[in-house]
This record gives C-alpha cells, sequence and structure tokens, in this order.
C-alpha cells in the first residue's frame, strides 16, 4: 500500500500542468470515431495528451508506459498495469476491463483510488475516450 502511495505523489509530482488545458480536445477535431485505427486517430490523442507534458514521453516513461508513435502500441496491448496488480492496459476487445479505458473514465469507483487520467489538466472529452474505447473494442489492432 506504501509503495502504491509513493507512486501515486510521483506521478502527481512529475506529470503537473498548472495551467490546465484551455482547449479540451487538445487541439484535435472532438468527435467520436466509430472505427479508429491507431495511428491515424489514437496516436494524436495520446501525443497531444498525454506524452506531450512529460508524463509518458520517452524521458519519463510515467507507469513505466511511452505513449510515442514508436513504442504506444507495444507499451499497450496485453501489457500488466505497474499501478494495479492484476489489471492489464489494452485486452483486445474488452474495453470494459481494459485499465486504459478505466483510467481514463470518469468512474472513480472502477479506478479504486488511482486518479483520473490524465494527470494535472483537464479529463479526454467524452469523444476521445470513447474513440480509445472502440478501438480497444475492435481488437486494438495496429494500424
Amino acid at each position: 500500500m506504501m509503495s502504491r502511495v509513493v507512486l501515486l505523489a510521483a506521478l502527481l509530482t512529475a506529470c503537473v500542468d498548472y495551467e490546465g488545458v484551455v482547449d479540451p480536445a487538445g487541439g484535435l477535431p472532438d468527435v467520436a470515431v466509430a472505427v479508429p485505427e491507431f495511428y491515424r486517430d489514437i496516436m494524436p490523442i495520446f501525443e497531444r495528451r498525454c506524452a506531450i507534458g512529460g508524463c509518458h514521453s520517452v524521458f519519463s516513461r510515467q507507469a513505466s508506459l511511452v505513449l510515442v508513435r514508436d513504442s504506444a502500441h507495444a507499451d499497450l496491448v496485453g501489457r500488466p498495469s505497474v499501478l494495479v496488480a492484476g489489471e492489464v492496459l489494452v485486452r483486445p476487445g474488452d474495453a470494459m476491463n481494459s485499465w486504459l479505458a478505466i483510467v481514463i473514465s470518469d468512474d472513480a469507483v472502477r479506478r479504486n483510488g488511482v486518479p483520473r487520467m490524465p494527470l494535472g489538466s483537464g479529463p479526454l472529452t467524452p469523444n476521445q475516450v470513447t474513440t480509445i474505447r472502440n478501438w480497444i473494442n475492435r481488437g486494438a489492432p495496429d494500424d
């Protein structure tokens, strides 16, 4: 339990954007994509909302996760969460039980005390969350 508290404290201080998000969509079109492709629809969200600001960049690797083009898919799909034992970041075809979809959701009970991501800025828009869930539910392909 203590290591979890220390990890969360480190995450909170490492990724804080004190000015917050002016544009909740991060400059991206705010539409839910029914059949999203990883590089066309998912990566722009990760790059603008998760890797920028230092949280999940090559340099910081918060929660051992790098969300940039060359490594995001491999770091997510089928990989265990380092924040919560027993959780898998992306379970292809199963957004309901994928830790990524849970941790970006507004369901605090499902997050089990873990802050909603992204930290230190506004949440992803409902359309961005839906797009990510749709990608996971279509099998999380590397397309």
